[in-house]
């Protein structure tokens, strides 16, 4: 399973990075949502996990462009803002997850499994 991991921060890809490959998965990341579009085009990851507050690109901004492009990838959203109504935005345009940062590691891996075994459905 390929997981493309796009935040803006990198330490915070490291972090996931690290993670994701220690439990079986290959990864992909990019620090902006248009860089993303271009791997999206290219490698079509079986996930996408994304920042929301981004350069160039907000998550919520290439969220609806991949529900738009491919709904079959699905996507969950981290944030450092625990705020309802965006939680809420999120979910309303496709979302499938949404994680609030600091990220919990245990708890993201368990959320992409639960993700990616819906998607498989």
């Amino acid at each position: 399973m390929k997981v493309l991991i796009v935040d803006d921060e990198e330490m915070a890809i490291k972090l996931i990075e690290h993670q994701m490959i220690s439990a079986g998965y290959e990864v992909v990341s990019c620090t902006d949502g248009r860089e993303a579009l271009e791997i999206i085009k290219n490698e079509t990851p079986d996930l996408v996990i994304s920042d929301i507050m981004m350069p160039f690109m907000s998550g919520l901004e290439l969220l609806e462009v991949i529900k738009v492009e491919n709904k079959k990838i699905p996507v969950i959203l981290i944030s450092a803002l625990d705020d309802v109504e965006v939680i809420q935005t999120a979910i309303g345009m496709g979302a499938d997850d949404f994680v609030i940062k600091p990220v919990n590691m245990d708890e993201l891996i368990l959320r992409i499994t639960k993700v990616l075994a819906n998607a498989n459905n």
